[in-house]
């Protein structure tokens, strides 16, 4: 790949994984349109950066999870230690229905279906137009139904932010509770798919100046998000998914 190559793949999952538009979908359009055939091991890379950028994001609050079981401290929000409990529940869950459609991820890389997960996207953002800040707290049926959707978002175009949040909203929880529970629930995701792939990853240097887009961008975009979100914007991106999904069917 050339340089060039390596820095629109780098912004687009640095920018596609956070907002709520797809990243592996548009990996997909984007391998299409450009007629690449991207290794396993550069999709690892790209996910590890992305894994980076969580962290650094919510420092606080995993440092706080780590002294609360570690060095017995108690959480300085009582939100954070229920929270524990629903992380690990939603946690399984995906990790049963994605490990199972992670198996066939291969035969699911298509621009066809990239698309029709594309217009799956636009269906629950445009859905959450009607959502009601009701200023719910999380319970275990909402944590298992956070956790479903994050595993069916494992198909390309199908985006994980976008379900999670969605649905957060849909039932009951107040934007900033959508926002950190849908990322903080991303970090095991994102870091079991690394662990089921770990034995497919060799170095090469050129993947460096990728990764290194994909946390610059990819810090940019979750800013921006959470900017977006809390401004009621949020629900607009189905515009965006939308439109990409009709045209993708209609042209490919």
């Amino acid at each position: 790949m050339t340089f060039l190559q390596l820095i629109i793949l780098g912004l687009v999952q640095g920018v596609a994984e956070w907002l709520p538009i797809s990243s592996d979908g548009h990996l997909v359009l984007v391998e299409h349109l450009l007629k690449l055939n991207i290794p396993i091991e550069f999709d690892i890379f790209l996910h590890l950066g992305s894994l980076l950028v969580l962290l650094f994001f919510f420092r606080q609050e995993i440092k706080e999870i780590v002294q609360h079981f570690f060095q017995a401290k108690k959480f300085k929000s009582e939100q954070y230690h229920d929270w524990v409990w629903y992380l690990l529940l939603s946690t399984l869950v995906t990790a049963i229905i994605g490990f199972g459609l992670y198996q066939k991820i291969d035969s699911f890389r298509t621009v066809e279906i990239a698309a029709l997960g594309l217009l799956v996207t636009s269906i629950f953002l445009f859905s959450t137009f009607w959502a009601k800040e009701r200023r719910n707290n999380l319970t275990w049926a909402l944590a298992l139904v956070l956790g479903l959707v994050q595993g069916i978002a494992v198909l390309p175009g199908v985006s994980r932010s976008a379900l999670v949040i969605s649905t957060a909203l849909l039932l009951g929880l107040n934007k900033k509770q959508a926002f950190d529970f849908a990322f903080l629930l991303a970090i095991p995701a994102i870091l079991g798919a690394l662990v089921l792939s770990w034995d497919k990853l060799v170095w090469h240097n050129e993947y460096l100046l990728a990764l290194v887009v994909t946390i610059i961008s990819g810090y940019l975009a979750l800013v921006f998000l959470k900017r977006i979100l809390l401004k009621n914007y949020f629900s607009w991106f189905f515009v965006y998914t939308l439109l990409l999904g009709l045209i993708t069917l209609l042209v490919i």
